[in-house]
């Protein structure tokens, strides 16, 4: 389980989206992704926002399967840049179902309390999971 330091959490918790970056054999893919980090991982929904395939056929989660390495982007931009910052996390991701039932709604509980979107939109039955293995931190002084 990752811990991460008390100022580094703070950050991530009043962020509502981030990037998160994918690889396949040839080239990187980075979307833009809502999440929730909860005991040491970083859980980031497969939901039912309109998209062009199903959600095991996305290209993040085809990615995921092949090769598990990502990296998560968050960050926050100002115009005054005195207050920028932004946290990488890299790290090893699985998708996780119906099979995991109660961590699966320990997690949608979660996101549904961060992003009451979802009571219209609908969570989706999986999501990715992201153990991190380093975070970076940057923040202006």
């Amino acid at each position: 389980m990752y811990k991460l330091e008390p100022k580094v959490k703070a950050m991530i918790s009043k962020a509502r989206v981030a990037r998160l970056s994918t690889v396949d054999n040839d080239q990187p893919h980075a979307v833009p992704v809502v999440f929730i980090f909860n005991r040491g991982c970083f859980f980031i929904p497969l939901d039912k926002k309109s998209k062009s395939v199903k959600p095991e056929k996305l290209r993040r989660v085809r990615n995921i399967v092949k090769n598990p390495r990502v990296a998560l982007l968050i960050d926050e931009y100002k115009e005054d840049w005195s207050k920028l910052f932004f946290v990488m996390v890299l790290g090893k991701a699985s998708i996780i179902g119906k099979e995991q039932g109660e961590l699966l709604a320990r997690v949608h509980k979660l996101l549904l309390a961060k992003y009451p979107q979802y009571k219209r939109v609908g969570i989706g039955e999986s999501c990715i999971m992201l153990d991190p293995q380093k975070v970076i931190f940057w923040k202006n002084k």
